[in-house]
């Protein structure tokens, strides 16, 4: 007896392992203004929501770029899971569990599907959402579900995801009692914690604010005002980059459930609590069934906070009870959102801070698009023109960075209205990040013969628009967006994910090389995402020897330039063993075979 016990003992706890160690597939959506990462296990946000150094897109608002630093990313969630819990026929009782912690019911899963539907597609139906997510799996209890997310590019749609989630009874009778959960780790401050390296792991440190609408059935949860009574300035504000960190509210929505067997009103349960020191009640890896399926059902709410309480928040939605006869399905659709002041507001700094609570409506009213969406059957009402496939050119010589397109004007038909109302093109930059802010640089009419003159290649059939307002060594992000008669203006889906800089060609000789900034001050660096220490050596030889010293002597950092293209070349103050340098004044020279350099430059912060 004893030996077979210990091979029940084994096959649980492999049961457990597999159920955790499962690396999920996933496919990001990442058309619109809020990005997330879809998991084929039914869970959403970041791949490892417990591993503080995943950069997906986890309820990331203003979302991107695909591949994220540390700071680019702007997650309000840790991430999201689904919890099914019931009665079998033998009145057992059941319960799955998938996220949104670590663990997840060890059940069978299919591909996950991506399609793309963008409106610049020759196919593009207007019926249909530009991008659609399909993920489908089975639970350890016969339970399948089917889960069809769905996103939009275009303004005032694309600040939401729709989910839709079929429920299907797979086992050979009814499962009855039956509720369908979504608890979810929304947190504004979780974007803190790259800048803050920490937030919501403890009590001093706990700022989140959840509340709920019933008009919308949306549970939705914001970041409380700065903590200046704590060191360092921590709370909503970035004080490095003089930024407010979080400037939008985020929250979560039933658009749709089937009716319950009861015919209760929907959602059957709303909770939020204290995640800290509470997360083992919600979680079957140290609570019980029918600890979690109380909480599921909202019969135990002793956990319950109350509005206005500062909190890690762990946050639960669910639609039951059902009875499922066998083979029967149930529909639930629900929708994320965020929308906040923009992003130009929140590099004002502490200054914006009152204008936090307008993010609230910008929140209801995204969530009221979403519901009208849904219930007009995913049907758009209108449709802009699409943005062009752009291409980005470094022109060096000419000290410029230049755009080109083909033109799109002569062949859009609005597949809505029938018309061809194409009205202007328009330009934005941002010298700071992917996610902007950008500004508006150039309209283009294509009626105008003095636009058509001076932007349209008539040889290449191409429209050109040459960025002459620019600094040399500093990074630049651009889009092109399309407008018709109508006011309808199409997104920046055409972004490039990577700053590119116009440098200069390469010298002659080394008798002009120039550094700069310099003094480097932190405020007066390059203020491009990831290029905030960058030190530029211009003016340089093709091939030639950068070595930098410190006043004592001792080498600082060698750095080889070989490139007949370019005339510069970037320090980002790392020494050779990649540590960062300390302030003060350091040496550098130049050496090459057309002749030698030699200069001061001082770094301050």
């Amino acid at each position: 007896m004893s030996k077979m016990k210990f091979i029940i003992i084994g096959l649980a706890l492999t049961t457990a392992v597999f159920a955790q160690s499962r690396n999920a597939d996933f496919k990001i959506h990442d058309r619109g203004n809020l990005w997330e990462t879809m998991k084929d296990d039914g869970t959403i946000g970041a791949p490892s929501p417990t591993n503080r150094f995943e950069y997906y897109p986890s309820m990331d608002w203003p979302g991107g770029p695909d591949k994220m630093n540390k700071d680019d990313q702007r997650s309000y969630s840790v991430g999201m899971g689904i919890w099914i819990g019931g009665k079998k026929f033998d009145g057992n009782l059941f319960f799955t569990e998938n996220g949104p912690f670590s663990y997840v019911d060890a059940g069978t899963f299919d591909a996950i599907i991506k399609t793309e539907n963008f409106l610049e597609s020759s196919s593009y139906n207007p019926l249909e959402a530009e991008q659609v997510i399909t993920a489908k799996w089975k639970t350890t209890e016969n339970i399948s579900i089917q889960r069809i997310s769905r996103q939009w590019s275009f303004p005032l749609l694309n600040n939401f995801i729709i989910c839709e989630y079929i429920i299907t009874n797979q086992n050979v009778a009814a499962v009855n009692d039956v509720y369908i959960g979504f608890p979810n780790l929304i947190r504004p401050s979780y974007q803190d914690f790259v800048v803050h390296n920490g937030w919501g792991d403890d009590f001093n440190r706990t700022d989140e604010l959840v509340s709920y609408d019933s008009t919308r059935n949306m549970m939705f949860a914001w970041d409380d005002t700065p903590n200046f009574s704590l060191p360092n300035d921590v709370g909503n504000y970035y004080a490095t980059a003089g930024e407010l960190r979080t400037t939008g509210y985020a929250g979560f929505s039933f658009l749709y459930t089937d009716a319950a067997s009861d015919n209760r009103q929907q959602p059957a349960n709303i909770f939020w609590a204290q995640l800290l020191n509470n997360e083992k009640y919600f979680t079957i890896q140290s609570s019980s069934k029918q600890s979690l399926y109380e909480i599921l059902n909202g019969t135990n709410k002793s956990l319950q906070a109350n509005t206005g309480d500062h909190l890690t928040p762990f946050m639960l939605m669910s639609a039951g009870p059902y009875n499922i006869p066998a083979g029967a399905s149930i529909k639930i659709v629900t929708a994320e959102a965020v929308n906040g002041i923009p992003l130009d507001k929140a590099l004002l700094g502490t200054s914006s801070q009152s204008l936090l609570p307008k993010g609230l409506d910008s929140l209801k009213s995204t969530m009221d698009r979403a519901i009208n969406l849904y219930n007009n059957n995913y049907r758009v009402t209108s449709v802009p023109p699409p943005s062009p496939a752009i291409e980005i050119y470094a022109l060096p010589s000419n000290k410029t960075i230049a755009l080109a397109w083909a033109p799109i004007e002569n062949n859009w038909v609005n597949p809505i209205s029938g018309k061809s109302n194409f009205k202007e093109y328009r330009i934005y930059r941002s010298d700071r990040s992917f996610i902007g802010p950008y500004t508006m640089i150039r309209r283009i009419d294509p009626k105008k013969n003095t636009d058509k003159t001076r932007y349209y290649d008539s040889e290449n059939n191409k429209w050109v628009y040459e960025d002459q307002t620019i600094s040399l060594g500093a990074g630049y992000f651009y889009g092109v967006t399309s407008l018709d008669s109508a006011g309808h203006e199409s997104w920046l889906t055409n972004r490039n994910e990577t700053a590119i800089t116009a440098t200069r060609s390469a010298a002659e000789n080394a008798l002009n090389v120039k550094v700069f900034p310099n003094p480097f001050k932190e405020v007066s660096g390059f203020p491009t995402s990831g290029t905030e220490n960058y030190i530029i050596f211009s003016n340089l030889p093709a091939v030639c020897t950068i070595r930098i010293y410190t006043t004592s002597g001792e080498l600082v950092r060698k750095l080889e330039h070989d490139n007949v293209n370019s005339g510069e070349e970037v320090w980002d103050q790392l020494t050779d063993a990649r540590q960062r340098t300390s302030p003060g004044i350091y040496f550098y020279t130049v050496e090459s075979s057309v002749g030698n350099a030699q200069g001061t430059l001082i770094i301050i912060k």
